[in-house]
């Protein structure tokens, strides 16, 4: 497990204090295409096929499970805010249920945590339904490329619907959020579209090793609008530093979590 900085633009995920993966892989394969023509890979992913490759022998598309990992969250005793599955889709469709439930296990018995997952695949959280009260159910926004396959701006729009769809059969119960990371098109008119749906939200530029590409300020300004009409709670991401539309600079947390 280990320890993430939390302060805007320091190195880890600053939206959590710590990492844990007790699986780890994901076939998504996504891809995002940058304003220069360029195109960035899924951080995971490239973190897994470069500095970490010996823990990835497979590749980062295969699944491990690491069973040993699963009791980490229990050795920390003061209340922590956990991101379940930064190197891995806890919710990707190879995923046994066998393994999901095992995480969800530890998750409700580790209550003085707050955990945080974020997903794809969002269709699954409905198929499992049962989720412990301290996990805080989440989902990316659609990237440009999945499965080797570049998605129209049609499909991104379907499949933010029903995302949103998804969770909001939650959000009576549970926090519910979206990583919009990068916001790289304008998805406030489908946003408002589902109030209730969210509960938090991270907003963050594009990102393709060391260059930063930030989203055009107009679609930041839009959605958060979209967001403080619902009652929703907002963090940027460090990488959102210079935009101008991130003025009052904000990282907040809905009730509940630590």
């Amino acid at each position: 497990m280990n320890k993430q900085g939390t302060k805007s633009g320091g190195r880890g995920i600053e939206w959590c204090t710590h990492t844990w993966n007790p699986i780890g892989g994901c076939q998504h394969a996504c891809r995002w295409e940058m304003p220069d023509g360029t195109t960035a890979i899924c951080y995971a992913e490239l973190v897994a096929e470069r500095v970490a490759q010996a823990h990835y022998p497979l590749g980062f598309a295969h699944h491990y499970y690491h069973p040993e990992r699963l009791k980490e969250p229990l050795k920390i005793k003061e209340p922590a805010r956990i991101f379940l599955d930064s190197m891995a889709d806890l919710f990707g469709r190879t995923v046994p249920a066998e393994h999901i439930q095992a995480v969800l296990d530890v998750v409700c018995e580790a209550e003085q945590h707050t955990f945080l997952s974020l997903t794809k695949n969002a269709p699954r959280l409905a198929l499992v339904r049962d989720f412990p009260a301290n996990l805080h159910i989440g989902v990316s926004s659609p990237p440009d490329h999945m499965f080797g396959h570049a998605l129209s701006r049609t499909q991104q729009a379907h499949m933010l619907r029903r995302s949103l769809a998804v969770l909001r059969e939650f959000a009576d119960n549970r926090v519910t959020w979206m990583s919009f990371e990068p916001l790289s098109w304008d998805v406030a008119t489908i946003v408002a579209e589902n109030p209730g749906a969210l509960r938090w939200a991270v907003i963050g530029a594009a990102s393709n090793g060391p260059r930063t590409y930030q989203p055009e300020p107009e679609h930041v300004r839009a959605l958060i609008k979209v967001l403080d009409e619902q009652g929703c709670k907002i963090f940027f991401k460090g990488n959102l530093k210079g935009n101008a539309a991130a003025t009052p600079w904000r990282e907040e947390y809905p009730e509940g979590v630590l």
